[in-house]
């Protein structure tokens, strides 16, 4: 043994790999077997995919002030793309992106939530598959444990336990590819 502290971020790719192999073959037994489903037109469907569109970029917000986190903590990885000579400032200003975001990001999950169900609902219920109900499910669960952790009155031992489970990259990986599969079906 090393002593080396093992870090969850070191699985993410196989961990996509694996969730992405396992989706294709769901997605082929799913696709082989399904019925046509009527398109949604008009009004409706641009307003769907308006919501759709608003919330893949309240999705990008918010993963990409994971990942923004990430590097930061990770000086090292910054300091590779970096000179030297505008470290520095490339820090302060990074910092005060992640200020912002950091402020912000209950505003922005809340968002993409009430945005993600209004464009599934908009699209219609007829069109949902396993992959969409799988990403609701999972953006309940991010915002459940999300609000225990920005509710002033949850128990201490919800917000000990609701970090972990809220803060997860492994969640958003699986966000991503249920929805980019779900939408090949839909």
């Amino acid at each position: 043994m090393t002593g080396r502290k093992t870090d969850m971020k070191e699985g993410i790719i196989p961990f996509t790999i694996v969730i992405t192999g396992l989706s294709l073959l769901l997605f082929f037994y799913l696709y082989l077997g399904r019925e046509p489903i009527a398109e949604v037109h008009g009004f409706r469907k641009e307003l769907a995919e308006g919501f759709g569109s608003m919330g893949l970029w309240a999705l990008l917000l918010i993963y990409g002030r994971s990942g923004m986190k990430m590097m930061l903590n990770d000086g090292s990885f910054l300091q590779r793309f970096i000179p030297d000579d505008h470290i520095d400032l490339s820090l302060s200003v990074s910092r005060k992106v992640l200020g912002f975001l950091n402020r912000t990001h209950k505003y922005v999950g809340a968002v993409a939530l009430v945005v993600f169900i209004s464009h599934a609902l908009l699209m219609g219920t007829i069109r949902w598959n396993l992959f969409l109900e799988m990403v609701l499910l999972l953006l309940l669960w991010q915002g459940l444990f999300g609000i225990f952790l920005v509710v002033r009155f949850a128990p201490g031992s919800f917000k000990r336990y609701g970090y972990p489970v809220h803060a997860q990259l492994f969640t958003g990986v699986m966000i991503g590819v249920f929805a980019a599969f779900g939408h090949l079906l839909g």
